[in-house]
């Protein structure tokens, strides 16, 4: 329901609802079956299954990353060669921009995190920030939905990343089992600051996969820019 109605429905790292279902599920099976059968092994194996998913395989391991006060490395875009933020900020007449990296179109979380940064984006505009998507997936695996609104302004645009893919950027084999067979790759979400000059004022890498930067968190980091 998360992946299909992004703009309507969010979670979290907890997701109480479901978390609350399955502890009651199981009160209820231990309840039911004094003699602890199968049942409740089933049921205590369900319950391992779903809280090594939350808090073991969508964790993200990060290498080392650029670090704040340094400079934002350069990233290949695919068939269109090497993009630097000082040429973008330059381009743009921009005196910065937010980079973001985005997990995959698969994930819930990075849909949802597309819907939100529609309501950052006149903010961004009224104080001359620019705003650069980057994702393992090309755009055309993007809903169209998702990316475009009523005016170009709104337009967000999803760049793909050129293989190789950086490292620092991309988790190998950390797509969905599931899709092995189209996609391999996930971008590690994390959230980048920086200026002009292509110095990272500020950076957020997340922890796990469900839990990418909200767009509150991007627009209170906006006054390292006027500093």
């Amino acid at each position: 329901m998360r992946y299909l109605f992004p703009a309507k429905i969010s979670g979290d790292i907890r997701e109480p609802g479901a978390f609350a279902g399955v502890l009651l599920g199981l009160a209820l099976v231990l309840l039911a079956d004094s003699e602890r059968g199968w049942p409740v092994y089933l049921a205590i194996y369900n319950l391992f299954v779903f809280l090594l998913y939350l808090y073991h395989l969508s964790s993200v391991a990060w290498p080392p990353a650029p670090a704040v006060d340094s400079l934002f490395p350069a990233v290949e875009e695919m068939n269109k060669g090497r993009w630097r933020v000082e040429d973008y900020c330059s381009e743009h007449s921009v005196e910065g921009v937010i980079v973001l990296f985005l997990r995959g179109s698969y994930c819930a979380d990075s849909r949802n995190q597309l819907h939100q940064l529609r309501a950052l984006q006149e903010e961004l505009l009224g104080k001359n920030v620019g705003l650069v998507l980057w994702s393992v997936q090309g755009e055309n695996k993007w809903p169209r939905w998702l990316l475009a609104h009523d005016s170009a302004v709104n337009t967000l645009r999803v760049r793909q990343l050129a293989q190789p893919v950086p490292e620092m950027f991309v988790a190998a084999n950390a797509a969905p089992f599931l899709l092995r067979p189209w996609i391999k790759d996930a971008a590690r979400p994390s959230a980048w600051l920086v200026d002009a000059e292509g110095n990272i004022l500020w950076r957020e890498l997340a922890a796990n996969y469900r839990t990418p930067v909200s767009v509150a968190t991007l627009g209170s980091q906006l006054f390292r820019l006027q500093e």
